[in-house]
């Protein structure tokens, strides 16, 4: 049972994330998103079921129970937890005929080594990419990204170049895929983000990068020319990390999902960190916190705030013993 704690009134200590566990998506249907991530190298490592009252605690929702599923990347602390809210339901959040629109988490990524052979595996599996595949360079060098809309609205990208530029930009680099490397999403306000992040989780910009190009744009689905900002925030660039993306475009011209991202709606909704002290991070988001039994993490204070671009991020506390 998950138990209310007073809400931490000692604001001097400053939240400090120890690492990002990876995305936390919110879908009807657990077992398409098992499916997905196995194509992607995860494996299921525990599920658990919960009441109206832990679901409330958590998520902040009325009249829902709720199960959860961890998988992670072999061999790393890394991966993927998935909800799912009962009674099943709520719109999807994304819609992928508008590539552009903001203010939440849009994709999750993946280095891929060999780029056709790991989409030709995923293929294999059930899960098809969008035949638009970009080509791009940046002042690293140039990559090769391609997109599958998976279940749910949740984008998944390959993204591949030469094996040197990932040397330190993933922990897996000898398998058909990495761990989740980053999950990003486009905002209308990126200062506003970034003040987030170093506010509530402690979180800094470890890399940022710029790109104007057409392969990008017809991937994306964006009629309009792209011309993208990306501050990547983390602990450091080989573990993942937030991607917080600009995509340059008019003023009003993007639709803000901020609103509709939110339990129980369905698709990417945000993401795991493990930090030093959960209450620290609640007291940043004027906040609460919970005790609660997380699958893959065991015994766990937990902290839950939706950020300024839309996602919402659980601060887990791991209790020793």
């Amino acid at each position: 049972m998950a138990e209310l704690s007073n809400m931490v009134t000692n604001d001097t200590i400053r939240p400090e994330t120890l690492s990002i566990h990876g995305p936390i998506i919110s879908t009807n249907d657990l077992d398409a998103h098992v499916a997905l991530f196995a194509a992607f190298g995860l494996e299921e490592v525990a599920r658990s079921e919960r009441s109206v009252e832990e679901t409330r605690a958590i998520w902040g929702i009325n009249s829902h129970e709720s199960s959860e599923v961890t998988l992670a990347t072999a061999g790393t602390p890394f991966g993927v937890r998935l909800v799912r809210f009962d009674p099943a339901g709520g719109d999807q959040i994304r819609d992928p005929s508008r590539g552009s629109d903001c203010d939440a988490l849009k994709v999750i990524d993946f280095y891929a080594p060999d780029l056709p052979a790991a989409r030709a595996s995923i293929e294999r599996a059930g899960f098809m990419f969008k035949p638009e595949t970009a080509d791009y360079d940046t002042p690293e060098g140039r990559y090769q990204e391609a997109h599958l809309w998976g279940p749910d609205g949740v984008v998944c990208a390959l993204i591949s170049g030469d094996p040197a530029l990932f040397t330190d930009l993933a922990t897996v680099r000898d398998r058909l895929v990495s761990e989740p490397q980053s999950i990003s999403g486009p905002v209308q306000d990126a200062a506003a983000t970034l003040a987030f992040f170093d506010r509530v989780l402690g979180l800094g910009v470890i890399h940022q990068y710029g790109l104007e190009d057409a392969s990008f744009d017809a991937m994306v689905g964006s009629a309009t020319q792209l011309r993208l900002r990306a501050w990547n925030v983390g602990t450091r660039k080989s573990a993942p990390y937030f991607g917080v993306i600009d995509y340059g475009l008019p003023a009003g011209s993007q639709q803000s999902l901020h609103a509709a991202a939110r339990p129980p709606r369905r698709g990417l909704l945000g993401a795991t960190v493990r930090v030093r002290d959960a209450g620290a991070v609640a007291t940043a988001a004027g906040g609460t916190t919970v005790n609660v039994d997380v699958p893959g993490f065991g015994a766990s204070v937990l902290a839950t705030v939706q950020g300024s671009n839309g996602a919402w991020y659980q601060a887990i506390e791991q209790i020793s013993g």
